[in-house]
């Protein structure tokens, strides 16, 4: 089936798209991008995740050359064109093409707007959990959603061979966030989730907001290690995989290797709030 995209002011095949090799989005690294799926057919929470691709523009002085309806437009036309049942919308802007692989003109910025099928975790996750590993590591710019995801790339091998779903990243001795997710334990019956030195996920702040509906605590503050591991529950959350719940990291197992209650109230608040959006 042909596939079709947004590319610099125009809708096209995907095999139509042609970045200019000396894009410093392709020579340095110099982009961000956001994510988000569809949820009866529409752009799930779209108003938030523009804000946020707005931020993240922002901070890295480069221009979205559309506004937020022009964008709304494009997301239907392409999501029809493209005719999946469900979609993963991925929206790139790179700093564009430069002289000297350094500079970059503001309003020559590369855009594109690519539509894919979206691909679920298989159901066994959600109901009996997955696996996660650790690393020393934190973002150097974590209030934005760079391209660089280097380290997520450079040990998916190592995730891979442990079977894990995610890699969680500490630092200082604190637990921060997940490669693709952000995270949040269960401790004496409170959900604790990190707000220092992450990506403020838009899963994440939906989340917090369930929870609060359902008179459950939450807590914005630093996770230390003692605190990590003796969690009765630990979730992620992002936008490509709703809630997760995680029943072992590394080789330790959280709480009693279940699903914990307080998991399974958030993942079917969460699902009853995407299945009723329009």
């Amino acid at each position: 089936m042909k596939k079709y995209c947004y590319f610099n002011g125009k809708i096209v095949a995907l095999n139509k798209v042609d970045i200019n090799p000396y894009d410093i989005g392709l020579l340095r690294g110099y982009g961000v991008f956001d994510v988000m799926c569809t949820e009866n057919e529409k752009p799930f929470l779209l108003d938030l995740h523009w804000k946020r691709l707005q931020n993240s523009a922002r901070e890295l002085n480069l221009k979205i050359p559309i506004a937020k309806n022009e964008y709304k437009n494009i997301l239907q036309k392409i999501i029809k064109l493209n005719r999946f049942s469900k979609s993963t919308i991925r929206t790139i802007l790179t700093g564009g093409p430069s002289d000297n692989g350094f500079n970059h003109i503001r309003g020559n910025e590369t855009f594109l707007i690519l539509v894919e099928k979206f691909m679920a975790l298989p159901k066994e996750v959600y109901s009996k959990g997955a696996k996660a590993i650790t690393l020393k590591y934190n973002r150097q710019f974590p209030l934005v959603k760079t391209t660089n995801y280097i380290t997520a790339i450079k040990h998916q091998k190592i995730k891979e061979k442990n079977k894990a779903i995610e890699i969680i990243y500490f630092q200082n001795g604190n637990f921060l966030e997940a490669s693709t997710s952000n995270l949040f334990i269960v401790k004496n019956n409170q959900i604790i989730t990190p707000k220092k030195n992450i990506l403020s996920g838009i899963t994440r702040n939906l989340v917090i907001k369930l929870a609060k509906q359902k008179r459950i605590n939450v807590e914005e503050q630093e996770i230390p290690e003692k605190n990590f591991f003796t969690a009765s529950e630990i979730f992620l959350t992002a936008t490509n995989k709703g809630i997760v719940p995680i029943i072992k990291v590394d080789d330790r197992e959280i709480g009693d290797g279940r699903v914990g209650k307080i998991t399974k109230t958030l993942i079917n608040a969460f699902n009853d709030f995407s299945n009723k959006y329009h």
